[in-house]
């Protein structure tokens, strides 16, 4: 936007707020997982078409992903804003993506209405689904949903106003062992104890965790252990994150991860299955400089501090887009220093 469009613009920013204040409220009430966000796209995508947006829904391939179009009279760059709208089991949006798909489809509301149709390019909005489990802007990019993008922006919730941010690469491992039933207490040793494989493996991990590079995390939960007490367990089943600040050394951490699994089961007498999706897997944030320059230039206008980036990085599948088109993923502060994302109390 030129300096002759920014009075037009706040204009437009004050008209779009209450719908999408609306909006992030009633998604916020009606928190939905990682594809299943089909209120939260719904109502995303009405919003929008509301406002004169051409909506494709659903999108990419993705039954919660949707695509909206503010066509200028001519060819021109394609500005893209994305919006996330999935929440965590059992916190809700204890990540604020409400917050991220009402402010992203108000920007692109407002874009449109100061700019109006006399201009070359298109306004877009990009519905993105299962951030938190599913990295759905992967599988709309395997899609080709960001191929004739020459921008995207999001914001991000957080407690901190930060234009430059660090991501991890991630992927996700799950694990599962198959062992032989056998009574607990009568013939124990006729039985191959997959509980043990996977307490093995979990051991295995923790002790591993004294030679990681620096930034390097690897962090799981068991979600099966067994059936009850007094049956040695045939069956067990964790999840493993694997991330890495080096988006290289994230395959040698794949490695390293399946000759500890396959050690355990052998250990035991078990046998190890691993599932690993390519698709499930997000690289690390390529921060474009001249959209950081021009979000920090804003934040001065504003009189807001651009806090430094904070190490101890989560890891997000904006960062995939960011390796496609110059992108920007900056933090906006909605809650006091200190406060822990993921939780209820960011949620509130």
């Amino acid at each position: 936007m030129t300096e002759s469009t920014s009075p037009s613009l706040d204009a437009a920013v004050e008209a779009v707020l209450p719908d999408a204040l609306d909006l992030s409220h009633r998604v916020h009430a009606a928190p939905e997982i990682a594809f299943d966000e089909h209120r939260a796209s719904r109502w995303t995508a009405e919003m929008l078409e509301r406002h004169g947006f051409e909506v494709t829904a659903p999108a990419g391939g993705l039954d919660t992903a949707l695509v909206a179009r503010w066509r200028g009279s001519g060819r021109g760059p394609v500005i893209a804003f994305a919006g996330e709208y999935d929440a965590l089991p059992e916190v809700g949006h204890g990540c604020g993506h409400n917050l991220m798909c009402s402010s992203s489809a108000g920007a692109a509301i407002a874009a449109a209405s100061t700019l109006g149709r006399r201009f070359d390019g298109e306004i877009r909005f990009i519905g993105t689904p299962a951030e938190e489990a599913g990295n759905g802007k992967v599988h709309l990019i395997e899609a080709g949903i960001f191929d004739d993008v020459d921008v995207c922006l999001q914001i991000h919730p957080s407690d901190s106003n930060s234009a430059e941010i660090v991501c991890l690469a991630v992927t996700e491992i799950g694990v599962t062992f198959h062992g032989v039933l056998a009574h607990a207490s009568a013939d124990p040793w006729l039985g191959k104890n997959a509980l043990d494989a996977i307490v093995l493996l979990h051991t295995m991990v923790a002790q591993w965790r004294q030679h990681l590079k620096p930034g390097e995390r690897v962090h799981g939960i068991i979600t099966h252990g067994g059936a009850a007490p007094n049956i040695v367990p045939d069956l067990t089943r964790g999840r493993w994150y694997l991330r890495t600040p080096i988006d290289e050394d994230l395959d040698p951490m794949i490695e390293r991860f399946g000759a500890m699994a396959e050690a355990a089961a052998s250990a035991t007498g078990c046998t190890v299955e691993l599932d690993h999706n390519p698709m499930n897997r997000c690289r690390t944030m390529r921060n474009n400089p001249t959209l950081l320059g021009l979000w920090r230039q804003g934040l001065d206008e504003v009189g807001i501090a651009d806090d430094p980036s904070d190490p101890n990085a989560g890891s997000t599948d904006m960062a995939n887009v960011s390796h496609e088109v110059p992108t920007i993923h900056p933090f906006l502060s909605i809650a006091p220093r200190g406060t822990p994302g993921h939780s209820h109390v960011f949620a509130a």
